[in-house]
């Protein structure tokens, strides 16, 4: 008789070192989010087998369009992210830590881990819940040096956001492409989305063409999806709509972009050079052919990292972003440097 057995849930993966968990959170902070998401948060957890030490902490913030779930979908003929990471721990190439996935999705395609008027409170969510969630559930260091808040592209806004707002919390920042310089990476994504949102009837008349199956697919939907989302993250009135920041003839209406510029990480870091000091490592990595141009934001953030004397390990690679997923592993490289025994 061959043996067999049944198991509860879904479990794709067997690995050597590592088991996971699901940490669920019913956020109260997020209960009465303006877009009326799921304030039940899923967030998958790595967590070493081995139980004889309290472990570094990984947050892994993910891009616009992602979540922290989406690491663990599988590939026909390729390795995912997670099993590319516990390949790279099990080879000692990252470090054994506790990896947090973050649920951090909203209807729009993300949060950018902030509190905004458009979107809720995910920067308390992640803060007040998921971090006290973490150290309450697992075996986990105590010292900021050993907590590392890592991402790309809008996981990179994040994790520079987070360590430079929360530096008793993460001491160790690594973002890859991250959002940045709005005037090159974001302004010129408003204007194409422009005659796309009027002729859909504004954000009210994309989202009913969304519920209609008439956007996803289209050529120009990551273009809305992108001016939208980040219009909510960032500009948001307090209705919750966004201001847009120029007219009908595209003039810039310099007081309203001056709000949206606020939330680049070119000017909020300029505001928190005192706890960019308490940050201990920083990791910047990006490609030379970025498509949305955050090489030229990536070295002004660079610039300002660097007058702060803080330490910084930078590099552009030979590539765009849309390469940065193989990125990862080099980052694991550095983190494993630094959080490993």
């Amino acid at each position: 008789m061959f043996e067999h057995h049944l198991e509860k849930n879904l479990n794709l993966f067997a690995f050597s070192e590592l088991e996971i968990h699901t940490l669920v959170i019913n956020s109260q902070v997020l209960r009465k989010n303006p877009l009326k998401d799921t304030a039940r948060r899923v967030n998958p957890i790595l967590v070493p087998k081995k139980k004889s030490r309290e472990w570094p902490v990984v947050f892994v913030l993910a891009g616009f369009t992602g979540n922290g779930g989406n690491y663990f979908n599988i590939k026909s003929y390729e390795a995912n992210a997670v099993q590319t990471l516990a390949s790279a721990i099990q080879r000692k190439k990252a470090p054994m830590a506790i990896y947090v996935f973050v649920d951090a999705w909203t209807y729009w395609g993300g949060s950018q881990f902030i509190n905004s008027r458009g979107c809720g409170a995910y920067e308390d969510y992640i803060i007040k819940e998921l971090v006290p969630a973490i150290k309450k559930n697992f075996s986990v260091s105590s010292n900021p040096a050993l907590w590392a808040v890592t991402g790309g592209s809008s996981g990179g806004y994040g994790a520079l956001h987070l360590a430079s707002q929360f530096p008793q919390h993460f001491g160790v920042c690594a973002a890859i492409a991250p959002d940045s310089f709005f005037p090159m990476s974001l302004l010129p994504e408003l204007y194409s989305a422009w005659p796309y949102l009027q002729k859909w009837g504004g954000v009210v008349g994309v989202k009913k063409a969304m519920e209609q199956g008439k956007i996803l697919g289209r050529r120009e939907s990551h273009t809305l999806l992108n001016a939208i989302g980040m219009g909510l993250c960032y500009a948001a009135n307090a209705r919750g709509e966004v201001e847009w920041p120029f007219n009908e003839n595209g003039e810039l209406l310099t007081n309203v972009w001056k709000k949206w510029l606020k939330k680049d990480p070119l000017q909020f870091l300029l505001t928190r050079k005192k706890s960019l000091t308490k940050v201990k490592h920083f990791y910047l990595d990006v490609g030379l052919y970025d498509q949305f141009h955050l090489q030229y934001g990536s070295r002004q953030i660079y610039k300002i990292l660097k007058s702060l004397s803080a330490s910084v390990s930078y590099t552009e690679f030979s590539g765009n972003h849309f390469d940065i997923g193989d990125r990862r592993i080099d980052m694991w490289k550095w983190l494993n440097g630094l959080l490993s025994e």
